[in-house]
């Protein structure tokens, strides 16, 4: 079963295009849609091109995305495999709604072309954008995994009247949710051989604590949402954390290098 980085599925073919190019950008490629190449024997329209750069050598990627509701014909794989081939392109991707025919999938047998359904598209880019926006959520927001680690809340010994104290500490115990779930999705979870989560994420453990955890993290069915309600949260979280934090609190938010 295809592994899904986003449950939505695009209504028209805009938004299929837009859909996959930012796929393609949160796996850390460059990708636009709609791009005019010049070619030996003309000029094509490409929906999405993206390059990825691979240790200094570019590698250039076309899709062509059909949200047809019929099979994709044999002429536009003939087709497409003249634009791949003149372009330079190291592989091609035509995603389609409703699949191939029978045709279409002999032309594209031993070629660098790929024939494939949204779902299985993502699926093929399942592992690098999970570990991309892993690596994205940590470099953003790593900040807030000082506040629940074991050596107590930052600051908070600075602090001396007990109502700053209290309040401090129910903000803390508000985002508890928050440092109890990130661990899961950290990149250095796949640096050391953990598997990753399977969804939607299961919050039993933490919500029979009294911890309360919002719906939107709980009903995320695919990653790309889930990864979307955290980051809305941990932001949210941060500010609240950094506003009461002693060390932090007179400092503007985006300067800030260390809450401890």
């Amino acid at each position: 079963m295809p592994r899904l980085i986003t449950s939505r599925t695009p209504g028209t073919w805009q938004e299929l295009e837009t859909t996959v190019r930012d796929i393609l950008r949160e796996c850390g490629m460059q990708a636009e849609c709609q791009v005019t190449l010049t070619l030996p024997r003309g000029s094509a329209n490409i929906d999405v091109l993206a390059e990825d750069r691979v240790e200094g050598i570019v590698h250039k990627i076309i899709c062509e995305c059909k949200n047809w509701t019929a099979a994709i014909p044999q002429h536009v794989v003939h087709a497409f495999r003249t634009v791949v081939h003149e372009a330079g392109a190291n592989r091609g991707y035509i995603i389609s709604k409703a699949g191939f025919q029978s045709g279409s999938i002999e032309a594209a047998s031993s070629t660098n072309i790929e024939l494939v359904t949204f779902e299985e598209f993502q699926d093929i880019f399942f592992e690098r954008w999970l570990k991309a926006q892993s690596w994205a959520l940590e470099n953003n927001y790593g900040g807030f995994n000082t506040y629940y680690e074991p050596f107590g809340i930052p600051g908070i010994h600075r602090l001396e009247d007990e109502t700053e104290i209290r309040e401090y500490q129910e903000i803390h115990r508000h985002y508890l949710y928050l440092g109890l779930i990130l661990p899961s999705f950290s990149p250095y979870r796949w640096i050391t051989g953990g598997a990753w989560p399977t969804l939607p994420f299961d919050c039993t453990r933490i919500e029979a604590h009294g911890i309360h955890v919002p719906e939107d993290i709980k009903a995320a069915t695919a990653y790309r949402e889930l990864f979307q309600a955290l980051e809305a949260h941990v932001d949210e979280g941060l500010r609240a954390l950094r506003k009461r934090n002693p060390i932090t609190r007179n400092q503007p938010y985006d300067s800030i290098e260390r809450d401890d």
